[in-house]
């Protein structure tokens, strides 16, 4: 069971790719604006990573992964790396992001608007390789976004997860992971992994009326256009845990790649919509191996 205490470093398992990390992605649909961020410790090997894409008005204006830097001694609640600073105000519920670049920055609140689940109760365990300790929650950011001299606040929702364990990036044929706020309160969140020793599956949960409830099954859908490696379109069909049936459909709106070694990371951002015709903005991540 997931406590305050998990927000904080945890004790490293003896293997080389033990990691442990906090990714934030967040947007503003109306400024069509939109970050991924993730700082990532590998304590084994004394040395840690970080990557931030930032997007706005419907281009990449800022990518950068940052591999082999320092390790830093502080915990998570006060923790930098390479201009980017993640800040805990309360634990479990609200963060202070920041970045500073030559040509632009940000600096955002983060506050939870579902509680955290736990993927120790999804209905099947993560596959070995993913950092296989694993939680997830979804958040309403505020703040500003300095671009080119000029600031604009920023009004919008945001994602998070902090997962750590044995990682090994090249050990996936593949995965798909979407996440997506609803006006009504509701949030999906679905990931589907294909890994060479567990094959296909599936995880996450539904927040509806104040609970989160764990997915049973899903089927997912991406069009891939031809000569593109990224999916353009997407459906989706969830099954929870309490007999209910969910659709969902989405378009793609922009991805940009991450790589690790031969792991390939798209992080994009998109349009949801939902069986009764409303939309909102999410965020979708598809990853493969070459």
């Amino acid at each position: 069971m997931i406590s305050d205490r998990d927000e904080l470093r945890h004790l490293p398992s003896p293997e080389s790719n033990f990691s442990e990390s906090k990714w934030f992605s967040f947007y503003d649909p109306a400024l069509d604006f939109w970050v991924s961020c993730r700082i990532g410790l590998e304590p084994n090997r004394g040395k840690c990573n970080r990557w931030v894409v930032i997007a706005y008005r419907g281009r990449v204006v800022y990518h950068d992964l940052a591999v082999n830097q320092d390790l830093p001694a502080s915990e998570w609640t006060d923790i930098s790396v390479g201009g980017l600073h993640f800040q805990t105000l309360n634990t479990m519920s609200d963060f202070r992001l920041q970045f500073h670049d030559v040509a632009l920055h940000f600096d955002i609140t983060w506050r939870a608007r579902t509680p955290v689940f736990d993927y120790k109760d999804c209905i099947s365990p993560l596959p070995p390789s993913l950092a296989a300790e694993h939680y997830e929650q979804s958040g309403i950011v505020t703040g500003a976004f300095g671009f080119q001299g000029a600031s604009v606040a920023i009004n919008g929702f945001g994602h998070r997860d902090h997962s750590w364990g044995v990682r090994h990036w090249e050990g996936f044929r593949g995965w798909v992971a979407f996440m997506a706020p609803f006006g009504n309160g509701s949030y999906l969140h679905l990931e589907q992994f294909n890994e060479e020793s567990s094959g296909l599956t599936r995880h996450g949960f539904l927040h509806h009326n104040g609970r989160n409830i764990p997915l049973r099954d899903a089927d997912v859908a991406c069009e891939i256009p031809p000569g593109r490696e990224y999916p353009t379109r997407f459906t989706i069909r969830l099954f929870d845990n309490e007999g209910g049936t969910h659709d969902f459909s989405g378009t793609l709106r922009l991805t940009s790649p991450i790589l690790f070694g031969r792991c390939h990371v798209g992080e994009s951002y998109g349009t949801f919509r939902d069986a009764h015709g409303h939309e909102t903005m999410g965020i979708i991540e598809y990853g493969f191996t070459i």
